[in-house]
């Protein structure tokens, strides 16, 4: 039981060099992000002349952010797995 705890709900925020609620609190704020950008979408579907590019920007930019985490988040891995050597 401990194992499925550690798996679920820690492993993934110390890959990404987080505490459990510190992930939660970053999670979160991307959820509303999305919600946000969600809602530029539907008023620009709604009036075409509006929101142009508001809902692609907000994308492409957390897309920019979520691949620096992914990056650190493998490194992360491979330090704990032992083939990561930040001197190479």
């Amino acid at each position: 039981m401990r194992k499925t705890i550690d798996d679920l709900f820690l492993r993934h925020p110390r890959e990404v060099g987080e505490g459990y609620f510190e992930h939660l609190g970053t999670a979160s704020t991307y959820g509303f992000r999305l919600m946000v950008a969600a809602g530029a979408a539907f008023a620009h579907a709604l009036v075409p002349g509006v929101m142009k590019t508001a809902a692609s920007d907000r994308v492409c930019a957390m897309a920019d952010e979520l691949r620096g985490r992914k990056q650190s988040a493998l490194e992360t891995r491979c330090a704990e797995q032992g083939a990561y050597d930040p001197g190479l």
